[in-house]
């Protein structure tokens, strides 16, 4: 795979629980975004970007939760399609067939069909996301014309094991949708370069600005190379972040430092799996 592949993460203002108010902001940043150049071929959405979300919310997320083909969804499917985009779906409050809530995001192809998804698989307890959802439990690479993509969501990037996951999966870039917080920019970018660094694959992350019953949210979309080099990042405003990335040079990186050929899993024993008193 030689050809580039051109993000465009919306790095949107989420107005809480309006959804109408959130899809035709989503529609009009995709007409921005497919009027750039070069015209992406991946948009990316923020975690929850259709409702927000918080604390309190999360003891009545039945009131807010969709189907898996659900309104939220319904919209991102019709734009992939009218654009002829792929779409990295954000995340959405979804009931799921097993008759349990999940965190979710969806990897729309540019037909508008859903080939793929992440549920958020660990749950920020602390803010009792972990009382309505279940946890995600499917870690899926996508080997598509972009390429082999794993996801996150938000909280995800706090844990190396998930990201060195998919990269044993030989996933080429690594794609999280957010709604990360002020004042921590700095544990936001500092985290998601070293998933790139330790894994030798490209970081895409799309952040929400804005506020929330929850507080503000720091921004600062990102795309990140296979080195930890900073291709494109937003500010702390509502925008569009492009970049483009060229998979050789995960191949590059990877032929360069045989860190998956020293790796010595034989000698780690028990000592990741047993929690901290």
């Amino acid at each position: 795979m030689n050809r580039m592949t051109n993000f465009a993460l919306l790095q949107t203002d989420i107005a809480f629980c309006q959804p109408e108010v959130n899809f035709q902001r989503v529609r009009e940043l995709f007409a921005q975004a497919m009027a750039k150049d070069p015209r992406p071929d991946v948009v990316v959405l923020p975690e929850d970007w259709s409702a927000g979300f918080s604390d309190e919310m999360f003891h009545h997320m039945e009131d807010y939760v969709e189907p898996e083909n659900g309104p939220s969804v319904t919209v991102l499917k019709e734009l992939a399609q009218k654009y002829h985009v792929w779409v990295v779906g954000g995340s959405i409050a979804t009931l799921h067939a097993d008759g349990k809530m999940r965190n979710t995001t969806f990897l729309i192809n540019r037909e508008g069909e859903i080939v793929g998804d992440y549920s958020k698989m660990h749950l920020y307890s602390d803010m009792d996301e972990h009382v309505p959802f279940a946890n995600g439990d499917k870690m899926e690479v996508y080997d598509t014309e972009l390429g082999r993509l794993g996801m996150m969501i938000c909280y995800d990037i706090r844990f190396c094991e998930l990201a060195r996951t998919y990269a044993l999966k030989k996933a080429d870039v690594l794609v999280v949708t957010s709604d990360f917080p002020n004042p921590r920019v700095n544990h936001w970018r500092t985290l998601l370069m070293a998933r790139a660094i330790e894994n030798q694959m490209y970081v895409v992350a799309c952040n929400r600005v804005g506020e929330s019953p929850m507080g503000t949210y720091c921004g600062h979309s990102i795309i990140i190379d296979p080195w930890g080099d900073v291709i494109a990042e937003g500010g702390d405003g509502q925008e569009i972040v492009t970049g483009s990335i060229d998979y050789t040079k995960t191949r590059e990186v990877r032929d360069l430092i045989h860190m998956f050929r020293d790796r010595q899993p034989a000698l780690y024993g028990d000592t990741l799996t047993k929690p901290i008193s």
